[in-house]
């Protein structure tokens, strides 16, 4: 069978990989010039199955109405976006619900432990190099109101048999060393051993290089326009290079899988939501920390990748806009200087923005549409580096007729219907 895979990013990278090795030919068609320049490029490189809990946890709708107008906020919503945001939003907020949340936050977690099993069989076999660690993951708290809510989350994730150690600041700078500076504003931490970090953009490039010699083809600089079909199936792919023919086509362009879908009448229940990095090259002057650590008030992570330190999070509510704003950056620059003082005395760090495809639950879509022969893998949100080998996998095996490892149900569009 042909397959025709739109983006080459984390998901669509994956899921060529897994078509490949059940012997599809596969084509990648990717508007950019080359893998993960776009949302997979520059993200928090976090691994972290422990950390899968939806956006939209109890409380957010209230969180969100105190941050409206703040630029320092973990969430922020531009005026210009509401319009394509009211009816994602009224479900966004509906699945926030605790039966709702940990519902999601489930489906999430079991993704991403089979994920992190399908990568370590895909790095194995390939001797794939990312500067990848299993150090764990340190979530560091500042208050004794957020530390209660991460005390809830242990309890969540016990309840599931994950592990996460409850620490006291002494036993949290034991680990992590570099946080001495830091230490007396924070008021507890979390470790959750399970997980690990790498950089996506090295794990994709390593990917492409495999892919080729698989002989995928690779059509970058290429624009995917729309989609034609006849009889209820796809039979081509629209370009701006010309139509790219298939048995079988995934949409897994991130945001702009909705656009693509919506060329067919299908609606998907995903947004942009942009996310913000800053990297900087750790040398000897900089703190010089042996894994990510993430501030749960900021929603920021700070994660080492090989010699470079990655500071990532928050979310701007803001359509397809893909501006850098100022004060968004600066607000990472400001984790930085609280966290690792030393680091943030550097004067020159690297920028970036990418729009993370935000679902409505906060769950991925993956697998069939009504078109026979079209399916997602998207929606992923802030999780997609953790979730892309298992994602892929899954979407290969539904269309090879393959009995999957998992549930189809929890991650399908059809979870959405009646609500569309």
């Amino acid at each position: 069978m042909h397959v025709v895979v739109v983006g080459a990013g984390l998901l669509g990278l994956s899921t060529a990989q897994a078509l490949r090795d059940d012997g599809h030919d596969v084509s990648l068609v990717e508007s950019r010039p080359g893998p993960a320049l776009g949302t997979s490029f520059a993200n928090a490189g976090m691994l972290s199955p422990s950390l899968t809990d939806p956006w939209n946890a109890p409380g957010i709708f209230f969180k969100m109405l105190r941050w409206l107008g703040r630029e320092d906020a973990p969430f922020l919503l531009r005026p210009r976006a509401v319009p394509s945001l009211i009816g994602w939003g009224a479900r966004f907020f509906w699945q926030s619900g605790r039966a709702h949340y940990e519902k999601n936050w489930t489906s999430n977690l079991r993704l991403a432990l089979y994920s992190m099993k399908i990568l370590d069989e895909l790095s194995e076999t390939h001797a794939l190099a990312f500067d990848r660690s299993s150090a764990g993951i340190l979530k560091v708290f500042r208050t004794p109101e957020e530390l209660a809510v991460g005390l809830r989350q242990v309890e969540f994730l016990a309840s599931q048999q994950v592990e996460a150690r409850v620490l006291e600041i002494r036993d949290a700078l034991e680990l992590e060393p570099a946080l001495s500076s830091a230490a007396p504003s924070l008021a507890g931490a979390i470790y959750h051993p399970i997980d690990g970090h790498g950089d996506a953009h090295l794990f994709c490039c390593a990917l492409e290089e495999i892919l080729a010699q698989a002989d995928v083809q690779f059509h970058y600089g290429t624009q995917a326009l729309s989609l034609s079909r006849e009889r209820g199936r796809i039979i081509a792919l629209e370009t701006d290079r010309g139509a790219i023919e298939g048995d079988a086509f995934v949409l897994a362009a991130g945001s702009q899988s909705v656009e693509l879908a919506a060329s067919l009448g299908l609606r998907i229940p995903v947004r942009p939501a942009k996310g913000y990095s800053i990297t900087l090259d750790l040398d000897g002057a900089c703190e010089r920390p042996g894994m990510p650590v993430v501030d749960d008030s900021l929603h920021v992570a700070l994660t080492p990748l090989g010699e470079r330190l990655r500071v990532a999070g928050t979310a701007e509510f803001a359509g397809y806009d893909e501006s850098l704003t100022p004060s968004r950056v600066r607000n990472l620059l400001d984790v930085l200087g609280k966290t690792y003082p030393r680091c943030a005395e550097r004067p020159e760090v690297s920028a970036w923005c990418g729009h993370r495809p935000l679902s409505a639950d906060g769950v991925p879509i993956l697998g069939a549409t009504p078109l026979a022969n079209l399916f997602l893998n998207t929606g992923h949100g802030p999780l997609g580096w953790t979730l892309a080998a298992g994602s892929g996998r899954l979407v290969a095996d539904l269309i090879g007729g393959r009995a999957s490892a998992l549930a189809r149900e929890p991650y399908s569009l059809e979870r959405f219907r009646g609500i569309l």
